[in-house]
Order: C-alpha cells, then structure tokens, then sequence
C-alpha cells in the first residue's frame, strides 16, 4: 500500500482541486466504514482477540496510519444456551489515525446515546 502521495496511483483519479486534508479525511472516514460494515454481526467469543483483529485490518487500508478499537459489552447478560454475543454498532468505540502527505486526521467512532446511534466524526484536523 502506498504510504505517501507521490506514490498513490489511485490519485488521477481524484479531482485536481482534492487537498491533502480532505483526502486524509475520506482515508480515514473509509476506514470507519469498511470496519464497521465488515465486523458488525461477527460473534464475540474473546474481545481482545477481535479488537485486534479489527485493528490489524484498519491498518491495512491506504494511508491509515492506526487503529485502536474497544469493544464495550453487557458482560453480565446471561445468554439463551444457544445463542451467543454478537458484535453491535453501539458496543464499538474505534479511534482511527490517517495521514495524507503533510494533513493527519483523527476518526472516531462511538454510540452516543442522546442520538441512539454509533455516531462517526471528526476529532482533529492537522493543519
């Protein structure tokens, strides 16, 4: 994967007008989704184990710099014999770090309960 614009071959393919900042911004806001779309579901049999495993595939998108995942859950639910925990939006707090040539930008991802949804946003913007 490229790790620095000069290298980008996807670039041609952006309008000329895309900055640094912007294209560090649509990295990282990717990055959210394609975790969130690809995990929600997955049953949950060790935590660690998935965040990591969530991180790990973070990192293998273009110009991601980092990736830290928590997972939050009802630990104390009892579950039916014959089911088991399954990865939900509002159990995932992901933290995402994508860089573009000279721009970083935090993601984040996380439930947020006044909206009664895994809300994704900005946390900063360098420069």
């Amino acid at each position: 994967m490229p790790k620095n614009p000069q290298e980008d071959p996807a670039k041609e393919h952006f309008d000329s007008n895309t900055t640094d900042r912007e294209r560090a911004i649509f990295e990282g806001a990717i990055t959210l989704g394609a975790i969130y779309h690809q995990f929600v579901g997955a049953p949950i049999h060790d935590p660690k184990v998935l965040e990591r495993a969530m991180e790990k595939t973070a990192t293998a998108q273009p110009f991601t710099e980092s990736a830290e995942v928590k997972i939050t859950s009802d630990s104390g639910k009892k579950e039916p014999p014959y089911e088991y925990p399954e990865l939900t939006g509002k159990m995932l707090e992901i933290g995402i770090l994508a860089k573009y040539g000279e721009a970083q930008v935090e993601l984040g991802m996380q439930y947020v309960p006044e909206l009664d949804y895994p809300l994704m946003f900005i946390k900063t913007l360098n420069p």
